[in-house]
């Protein structure tokens, strides 16, 4: 994740560095079971369990910005940018794929409720949208590739 666009997310640069190094090199450390963690599923995909630990993470500061799911999203979704063959200046038809093929927009909480985050994806969509110039720019430049 780069702290430039997660600044214009309103996401804190550690909670972004913290989220971004998790998703690059690994959170099978935070999925280790004791009888007080939240219970993970073993059928769960990975990026399932790093988006449940990541709400968790959020609850734990209980302001209600979900800053932790806010990276999530905001990393996956400037990865897909990179990797996806879709035309990037149809940033709309990048955005509909993305939620069709890349991510989960919901998950189900220690009490069985589901909760869900198309609001926080539609804040991060909003934030890249507005800024979709300075994004193409980066994605052409080095600022991805370094």
């Amino acid at each position: 994740m780069h702290s430039k666009w997660a600044k214009k997310a309103g996401i804190d640069k550690i909670i972004a560095d913290f989220v971004n190094r998790n998703i690059d090199y690994g959170t099978s450390w935070a999925f280790t079971k004791n009888e007080n963690d939240f219970p993970v599923e073993e059928f769960e995909s990975t990026k399932t369990k790093q988006l449940n630990f990541f709400y968790q993470k959020d609850l734990e500061k209980e302001n209600g910005h979900k800053s932790y799911v806010k990276a999530y999203y905001l990393h996956h979704l400037l990865d897909y940018f990179r990797e996806t063959r879709i035309n990037i200046y149809e940033i709309k038809t990048v955005f509909d794929q993305f939620l069709k093929e890349k991510i989960e927009t919901e998950i189900i909480n220690a009490e069985g409720n589901k909760v869900n985050f198309l609001e926080e994806i539609h804040q991060i969509f909003d934030v890249l949208r507005k800024n979709k110039e300075e994004l193409y720019s980066d994605l052409k430049g080095g600022y991805f590739t370094n």
